[in-house]
């Protein structure tokens, strides 16, 4: 049978708004957008951002790891880092890669994804409703049965009492019919109560939903002298909203394709030799679990920690939903 490596697949939940920032100030709506996908203009977290994240994080909890095995690891003197260990044995430096080892460089065996937008929350007259198109569900393997909405149109789950009209935000569309809650064996861990209070639009009308409801914030410098705000200082930046589902996927490469350099010592001189990744007595060939493990430790802190910008203002959260399982493969 031909190798497939495992495919990981979380679903999770923004506890905060979320801002992934392109960087730098620009001209537009507000001053500091986050990231999109260029075909479809619709926000992502960005898979280096995940994997950044997760490898600090995970960092923290293996011992004598942190901080010399998160981040870039590339060696300062003048500060005191070391570098990445680059040791075959290291579950963070294996799962998550290192520029400079004995042998060069290794990419690391989890490849992240990046974070994609499933529901979307939106305000209506009949409540808080969760926006989603059939395109992204056929992204997860689920296929609409009904008829599609045509732009201008929406179904709605049975969670959601409305008829003739609904209103996304400042959109009127017209309700063409319910549309069963999606398929909750694969769409592991998220609630039911957004499940049941899921609508179906376009995909055309699922990226200007979307961008017409994202979070924007605005603030302010404070001039320390004056105790006021600083001259110039205001900016408006833009996030992910609260309770927004999203997923993403990490593929698993299996330890005993891969080789790591290391020295050794023998009759007296050194001598590279290149090992299997994560092996010992019970796992000759690798312990992929191990990797599996390492990365969950790092996503589980998303919840406490956060991921992306102003984390110190009340942004940033994320709960991976279904964490207990190691992923839905």
């Amino acid at each position: 049978m031909a190798y497939q490596p495992d495919s990981l697949k979380y679903f999770a939940l923004a506890l905060d708004p979320i801002h992934v920032g392109t960087g730098g100030m620009r001209l537009g709506r507000v001053d500091m957008s986050i990231v999109r996908e260029p075909g479809t203009n619709l926000p992502k977290i960005p898979g280096t951002s995940l994997a950044g994240a997760c490898r600090t994080y995970a960092a923290m909890q293996e011992s004598g790891k942190f901080p010399r095995c998160a981040g870039q690891g590339q060696p300062d003197t003048a500060r005191g880092y070391q570098g990445h260990c680059g040791q075959p044995d290291c579950p963070i430096c294996v799962t998550f890669g290192f520029a400079k080892g004995t042998g060069g460089g290794f990419q690391g065996l989890a490849q992240f994804s990046d974070a994609r937008l499933v529901f979307f929350p939106v305000h209506s007259l009949a409540g808080p409703v969760w926006v989603t198109c059939p395109g992204v569900l056929r992204d997860l393997g689920i296929e609409i049965q009904e008829s599609k909405p045509l732009d201008g149109q929406v179904r709605v789950a049975g969670g959601i009492t409305a008829s003739g009209r609904l209103n996304l935000g400042w959109l009127m569309l017209e309700v063409v019919g319910n549309n069963p809650a999606p398929d909750a064996g694969k769409l592991a861990g998220v609630p039911q109560d957004i499940l049941d209070r899921a609508v179906l639009v376009s995909d055309k009308m699922f990226g200007h939903i979307v961008n017409d409801n994202l979070e924007v914030r605005t603030s302010v410098s404070i001039d320390p002298a004056t105790g006021a705000a600083a001259e110039g200082a205001l900016y408006t930046y833009e996030a992910i909203p609260r309770a927004s589902v999203l997923y993403f996927e990490v593929v698993v490469s299996h330890p005993k394709y891969y080789r790591i350099a290391r020295e050794v010592e023998r009759d007296g001189k050194k001598q590279t030799e290149y090992v299997i990744p994560l092996r010992d007595e019970q796992h000759p060939e690798g312990d992929p679990d191990k990797v599996k493990d390492t990365i969950k430790n790092g996503l589980k802190l998303f919840e406490s920690l956060g991921i992306g910008g102003m984390n110190t203002r009340g942004m940033g959260r994320l709960r991976v939903l279904n964490l207990n399982g190691r992923g839905a493969k």
